[in-house]
């Protein structure tokens, strides 16, 4: 029996240390990629609310966005986004990224980010989210809030 308890507690010390070192380097790996992927969403973000047209969103977006709606619907969407007038100033984002892992689709790195910015016609909240495939990142949702866009 003692030497059964013996088995058993080597055993749970070494699961243990498993734990804590597998921790350790997704803590390392986790606040790299935070790091990656708020440096790609301050990157682009500044350039598509310059910009406002779908061909400046489809520089930096996956195939999964530039597929959720036609071009006609694009345009008209950034039609709407007129209303804002002149970008000004990008505040920056907050958020972090995520690891995701299922038996159906494999590992799945993504970042979800909540920036702010000023327009001509007030401030907007762009909700951002980034995936990462194999080393490069593009957007997977990019939506802008702002009351300047409500008002007709």
């Amino acid at each position: 029996m003692k030497k059964l308890l013996m088995i058993l507690g080597g055993i749970f010390v070494v699961l243990i240390v498993i734990g804590v070192v597998g921790f350790s380097v997704l803590a390392v790996k986790g606040t790299a990629l935070d790091k990656e992927s708020k440096d790609y969403v301050d990157e682009v973000t500044p350039i598509i609310l310059a910009h406002l047209n779908k061909e400046t969103l489809f520089q930096y977006a996956g195939d999964e966005l530039i597929n959720s709606a036609s071009p006609e619907e694009y345009d008209k969407i950034f039609n709407w986004f007129s209303k804002l007038g002149k970008f000004e100033e990008y505040k920056g984002s907050i958020g972090e990224a995520n690891i995701f892992v299922s038996p159906n689709t494999g590992k799945q790195i993504s970042g979800k980010y909540v920036a702010k910015a000023e327009f001509e016609s007030g401030p907007a909240t762009i909700n951002i989210t980034a995936i990462k495939k194999g080393d490069k990142w593009q957007l997977f949702g990019f939506h802008i809030n702002s009351i300047a866009l409500a008002n007709e």
